[in-house]
């Protein structure tokens, strides 16, 4: 696999570009702050060659949040140099504990299925208990809340006005090939993109497209996928009601997807957060019925 590349943005912040973009600040000379350590052991000792390679020391690792894509490579990282870890309080449990994420998934202790690599990162100490909006200490970066995608999301502003947007928003590439985004809290997530075409600063970094100084087409992108799936929940619900186990086959079908189980795991979160989201809008009924939970459109 190449070498990962340092792309400096703006002064003192890079971006190294992967399947999740990794950021680096330079707080001074000879010193790395990430944002974000990537999926797996590979990508730590990948980024930790190009920090050797530009004479840098990583002192922090500043996580976005807990999904295993972000902070895979924590533990390898932080064993391997040292770093402190800072985080998102509610995000840092999981990252401890990274057994949650299937746990929350599944409602239950998770099957051997849901127990992989991608929903399971190795454990790493969290030194830093982060509470957004707020300066992390020692790193010389700004934490700011990007609730929506998951439980406690933030983002990273460097002095050098480069935004790391975690999961805030996602490519068209990737919006095209799964038809749909994952979502924890649907008004959160459209608050957030709302924030995110608002921002004033010079670049935006998403963790899975490429830096923008235009947030205003990523994020249009992203809110009409958003809304689009919750229309087609509506749609799916019927004037008789229907289950909520049916009405993950039927989402699935209607875009065109045939699910693994940790797919299967996603969609039926997401499915459950525009639920709540619709039934707190007042759109959707629910109700038990023969000890089946049934979703009704109003």
């Amino acid at each position: 696999m190449p070498e990962l590349e340092l792309t400096r943005l703006a002064g003192s912040t890079f971006v190294a570009r992967g399947p999740t973009n990794i950021g680096l600040f330079v707080p001074e000379p000879g010193r790395a702050v990430l944002v974000d350590s990537g999926n797996d052991d590979d990508a730590g000792k990948r980024i930790l060659r190009a920090c050797a390679a530009a004479d840098l020391a990583v002192s922090h690792i500043a996580n976005t949040h807990s999904n295993a894509d972000h902070c895979g490579a924590n533990a390898l990282v932080q064993a391997r140099s040292g770093c402190r870890i800072a985080a998102p309080r509610s995000e840092a449990a999981f990252i401890e504990e990274p057994i949650l994420e299937a746990t929350l998934l599944w409602g239950g202790f998770p099957p051997p299925p849901l127990r992989n690599k991608f929903l399971l990162a190795k454990p790493s100490r969290v030194t830093e208990l982060l509470e957004a909006p707020c300066s992390v200490p020692g790193a010389g970066i700004e934490a700011m809340p990007l609730p929506g995608h998951f439980l406690g999301q933030v983002g990273y502003l460097t002095p050098d006005r480069v935004f790391f947007a975690a999961d805030s928003a996602a490519s068209p590439a990737i919006l095209e090939k799964y038809k749909y985004y994952v979502v924890y809290d649907v008004a959160a997530h459209l608050a957030t993109l709302d924030l995110l075409a608002q921002l004033d600063v010079d670049w935006i970094v998403p963790s899975h497209a490429e830096p923008t100084r235009e947030a205003g087409p990523l994020v249009e992108a992203n809110k009409a996928t958003i809304l689009g799936v919750g229309d087609r929940i509506l749609e799916l619900c019927g004037g008789s009601g229907s289950s909520v186990e049916s009405l993950v086959e039927k989402l699935a079908g209607s875009l065109d997807l045939e699910l693994n189980h940790t797919q299967h795991a996603l969609l039926s979160m997401t499915l459950r957060s525009y639920l709540a989201w619709h039934a707190n809008r007042g759109l959707v009924a629910l109700r038990v019925e023969k000890n089946c939970l049934i979703v009704e459109r109003k």
